[in-house]
């Protein structure tokens, strides 16, 4: 099991140094980065929208839950969870920006309506989310699948929100933060079937 947790740490430690890494990349190079990321108008958010976010994150939770893997770590307060919330805190502001600002914010200036949008974001956020199949195809099918929804139900708390990224960095944030690293192991222990927790 050590070498699990050693295969778990080295992939967190891994997504926060890239991603963390183009994220300080784009604030030593952005004139506007707090402004894109919206949480100084956090405060004017609709209770639509916050609803909504909340709905995302619960449905998403409880369906990862179902992976033993991922109860056994939600709570579990170790070296690998205290990665796992700095993964999560990095992986939040990293992966809205590319999946719901920068990519629904180009489809949107292309003409593109708020349905393509939504599918179009929940798409690239699945496919960006195949790598977790290294060990079976059952595994990136599942992980696909799965996180084609979140992509989609966070695009649409950005447009409900009228486009503020901040409420979707917090919703990704708690989803992540929840559900790894138990999900990170489950895919190395191969136990991510199609569509249900292999055994």
């Amino acid at each position: 099991m050590q070498s699990i947790n050693n295969q778990t740490l080295k992939i967190i430690s891994s997504i926060i140094l890239v991603q963390g890494g183009i994220l300080l990349f784009w604030f030593f190079t952005s004139d506007n980065f707090f402004t894109l990321l919206g949480f100084s108008t956090l405060a004017n958010v609709s209770f639509l929208a916050w609803c909504t976010a909340a709905l995302v994150v619960a449905l998403y939770v409880w369906g990862a839950a179902s992976v033993s893997t991922v109860r056994e770590h939600m709570f579990k307060l170790n070296k690998l969870k205290y990665m796992a919330l700095l993964g999560a805190v990095v992986s939040g502001f990293f992966e809205e920006l590319v999946f719901r600002k920068l990519l629904m914010d180009y489809l949107q200036e292309q003409g593109f309506g708020n349905f393509i949008q939504v599918i179009v974001s929940g798409l690239a956020f699945g496919l960006a989310h195949l790598v977790w199949g290294g060990k079976a195809l059952s595994a990136a099918i599942n992980a696909t699948f799965y996180t084609f929804f979140l992509g989609a139900g966070l695009a649409l708390v950005y447009i409900i929100s009228d486009r503020n990224l901040a409420l979707c960095i917090v919703a990704h944030t708690i989803v992540t933060g929840l559900i790894e690293p138990g999900l990170i192991k489950s895919a190395l222990l191969d136990k991510l079937g199609y569509f249900k927790e292999r055994t």
